[in-house]
């Protein structure tokens, strides 16, 4: 039917904040294309041409950009759905906890409603990376984290870092879309006590949030993208999408 629309999943690429490989998760993603679902993948300008907020700012300008098109690409705009994985998860992140509240966003024009959320394993907070990773070397102006920061260590600029942490944003009184969190236990990159932490702070502040632990999954392997996993992210997005009306 040529007057069909479809829900959208707008899905931001991680890549330790660099440029990214927008055909990583094509593949991956074509359950979710199978269940009725148009994705796109979308990108952000990179470190070090970009630094925070850029990122942020980009996924918002592209979403209004998806939106601008949605007749020509058939995109119901009542059932829009943001993710991201890694870096792109922080991005996503970010935008669920600062979605509509005019701070991080190059525009002053209204975004759309956002049915729901999903993170595949982002940072959430800078500052205590140290403390759930100590085998790690965040001390140094090279990491990707400081990098992203501009080339400012997190924990020796704790203002910067603090500003850049999705867990500064997570307020009780600001009204947040549903959320999915996904993250491996045994992830070497982005601890899995990250999202430990935001979900122990969104449910305190009262958020609608899932969390969905893959045992011994490291960071972004396969394990994220087989049938039981992808049947949970399905689940969540047709729980949360709006059927109280049709495009026929």
């Amino acid at each position: 039917h040529t007057d069909r629309r479809y829900p959208l999943l707008m899905h931001i690429q991680g890549s330790a904040w660099h440029e990214q490989n927008l055909n990583d998760h094509i593949l991956d993603f074509k359950e979710i294309v199978t269940a009725g679902y148009i994705v796109a993948i979308v990108e952000y300008l990179p470190v070090p041409m970009a630094t925070f907020p850029s990122q942020i700012e980009d996924a918002k300008l592209a979403i209004r950009y998806i939106v601008d098109h949605a007749e020509e690409h058939h995109v119901d705009t009542e059932n829009l759905f943001i993710s991201g994985d890694s870096s792109g998860g922080h991005t996503a992140l970010m935008c669920w906890a600062t979605w509509n509240q005019g701070i991080i966003d190059s525009s002053n024009r209204p975004l759309p409603m956002i049915q729901a959320f999903l993170d595949f394993y982002g940072v959430v907070d800078f500052l205590s990376l140290r403390d759930d990773n100590p085998s790690n070397d965040y001390a140094h102006a090279g990491t990707p984290e400081a990098q992203f920061l501009g080339g400012y260590v997190p924990h020796q600029h704790p203002d910067k870092a603090k500003k850049a942490s999705v867990l500064t944003y997570v307020k009780a009184h600001v009204e947040n879309a549903p959320l999915l969190i996904l993250h491996g236990t045994k992830d070497s990159a982005v601890p899995f006590a990250q999202s430990v932490r935001l979900y122990a702070l969104a449910k305190e502040k009262g958020k609608e949030v899932d969390f969905y632990a893959i045992e011994d999954a490291d960071h972004g392997l396969s394990m994220f993208y087989h049938k039981e996993t992808l049947d949970k992210i399905i689940e969540f997005l047709n729980t949360h999408k709006n059927t109280s009306y049709n495009w026929f």
